[in-house]
């Protein structure tokens, strides 16, 4: 199931309110959790945080966290493990991230610099691991730190 909020923020730099819903980075954010989110431009995406971004594969929109930006090294193993910069990319549970061999195919096509975002959830929900690397003009929020997550 993945993770979606039920609306876009609006256009200024006020945070807004937003509860989750599904499971998708549970571990990390659980259903029901509220964050704060603002628009892309209100302040610099990091590694690590949580972004909004739409997707032409659903019509919510849908929470991840940033693994990789322009400029990142991806690879993919021929087990299908995900690195970012030689570095394992981790699951909510920090785990290793492992693609089925469907997906691992898809997301080796964009291996090397990276020029979009590679956002990040369970294996198999709908996250970069499924469609590739996100763009930025498809990222309509950045969350806001939030209490009791799970990594820094």
């Amino acid at each position: 199931m993945t993770l979606w909020l039920a609306a876009a923020p609006p256009a200024d730099c006020a945070p807004v309110e937003k509860e989750i819903h599904g499971t998708s980075l549970e571990g990390q954010l659980m259903p029901g959790q509220k964050v704060m989110a603002v628009p892309p431009g209100c302040r610099d995406m990091q590694r690590m945080d949580f972004v909004i971004f739409t997707s032409s594969e659903s019509v919510n929109l849908v929470i991840k966290q940033i693994w990789g930006m322009p400029g990142d090294i991806l690879s993919v193993d021929d087990k299908g493990y995900v690195y970012v910069n030689g570095e394992h990319v981790l699951t909510p549970f920090d785990k290793p991230y492992r693609l089925n061999p469907y997906f691992k195919r898809k997301l080796k096509k964009f291996e090397g610099e990276l020029h979009d975002y590679l956002l990040m959830g369970h294996p198999g929900s709908l996250d970069s691991g499924r469609v590739g690397p996100i763009a930025y003009k498809d990222i309509v929020g950045i969350v806001e730190k939030e209490e009791g997550r799970a990594r820094p």
